[in-house]
């Protein structure tokens, strides 16, 4: 049980499949056995070789005594022989054993091939390595290719992004004006840039009745708070398409530093700062005073994609930003008074494009921001888990280390 063990630890060290690590540990040690069933055919020649020989000495009159002598020496030849094919057979089954056990960039070629039969299986593995390469390099390069296509396309589509937002706040501004004019009855509509707000389908001129001027004011004023939350929801899918092609090459994108913890979190709070009031939901976060060993990019990465989606089905109530420590972890949880997630989605919420019930209702979730929050928390050494129960709330538990987390206040 123990040799198991140490083997299947081996095997899964240098990332083996499963069933090359079984045939490699029925091949680990030479059987003569296996050796007798490869080469049967030849030890039944030599042993019928020895019989004929025996009985021909019989047929010709030869002394029993010299018959015996015989029979001693063929089987001692016999012996030989087959010692000597099990002992080179032993060599190549232990230089291949020793070869299974490093990684595949150490193996290398052990022996010469000593037959006609080795050489062609030579040939036909190296062929075989040298089409697996090209494939390999040719995927790398799409690959490569269609990652520059994303990271252009996101970086493009930012811009027009950019430009409706400062168009909004002219627009909002402008809307302001307006509304302080309306208040001095000195309301002048026909002289605005270009006729923005009538874009929105109300025509303000010529309102005379204070009453209707206040509301189509409001209503344009929601229009336009729509249209951010919007705008805002584009950005961060944008966002998110940009992070998903990076999360496969992130060792070189990784800066591992001292953080702290309440610049990150209120980072992420004023981000969400505009949803949230219009969303009218409160937050509860008083500080932490903590530090922890992190990357800031991505922790903050992993903070927001908890905070959207605690704001997304929180439609009233208060998030609320704590810390916490058990065992050897310390961790920030962020708990809301949502609608909560069913028993049965919940062990599945961080896979790869699982949205769950409230995914389906939502129609506008991807499955892919936790699949990314864990994909991030396991590459930086953290954890994340969620507890939530249906009709009360969310809450998420993202963990760190205490060795590399100064909790000190």
């Amino acid at each position: 049980m123990r040799d198991k063990e140490n083997y299947i630890y081996e095997c899964n060290q240098y990332n083996e499949p499963a069933w090359g690590c079984s045939m490699a540990k029925t091949q680990n040690k030479p059987h003569l056995t296996n050796f007798i069933k490869q080469n049967y055919i030849w030890i039944l020649m030599i042993i019928t070789m020895s019989c004929i020989h025996l009985l021909y000495m019989y047929l010709i009159g030869a002394r029993k005594q010299d018959v015996v002598y015989a029979a001693v020496l063929d089987a001692i030849l016999l012996l030989i022989t087959v010692f000597v094919g099990f002992l080179r057979y032993s060599i190549k089954v232990k230089a291949l054993s020793n070869a299974l056990k490093r990684p595949v960039e150490e193996q290398s070629q052990l022996f010469e091939p000593t037959d006609d039969v080795e050489q062609l299986y030579t040939r036909l593995l190296e062929n075989q390595s040298i089409a697996r390469s090209e494939s390999e390099s040719s995927a790398a390069v799409r690959q490569s290719c269609m990652r520059d296509y994303y990271s252009m396309w996101v970086h493009q589509i930012k811009t027009p992004i950019s430009a409706m937002k400062l168009l909004l706040e002219a627009e909002r501004e402008e809307l302001g004006m307006l509304m302080c004019d309306e208040e001095q009855s000195q309301c002048r509509i026909a002289d605005m840039n270009g006729g923005n707000i009538s874009a929105a389908g109300l025509n303000i001129v010529g309102l005379n009745d204070a009453t209707k001027q206040q509301a189509a004011f409001k209503e344009l004023s929601d229009n336009v708070a729509s249209f951010e939350d919007e705008l805002f929801r584009i950005e961060e899918y944008v966002s998110m398409a940009l992070q998903y092609q990076r999360v496969s090459n992130t060792e070189n994108d990784f800066v591992l530093e001292k953080v702290s913890l309440d610049g990150v979190i209120r980072d992420t709070i004023k981000k969400y700062a505009k949803t949230m009031i219009r969303r009218h939901i409160g937050i509860n976060y008083s500080g932490t005073k903590k530090q922890v060993y992190t990357d800031e990019k991505w922790l903050a990465f992993i903070l927001e994609q908890i905070l959207s989606n605690a704001i997304k089905y929180t439609p009233q109530g208060y998030v609320t930003i704590e810390t916490a420590e058990e065992k050897d972890r310390f961790f920030i949880t962020i708990k809301d008074t949502g609608i909560g997630i069913k028993a049965e989605d919940l062990p599945r919420v961080f896979e790869k494009g699982y949205t769950g019930y409230n995914g389906h209702a939502d129609k506008k979730a991807t499955g892919i921001g936790l699949y990314l929050c864990r994909q991030m928390a396991d590459k930086l050494g953290h954890t994340i888990r969620m507890e939530s129960e249906l009709g009360k709330g969310t809450k998420v538990w993202i963990g760190f280390d205490l060795d590399y987390a100064d909790t000190r206040d």
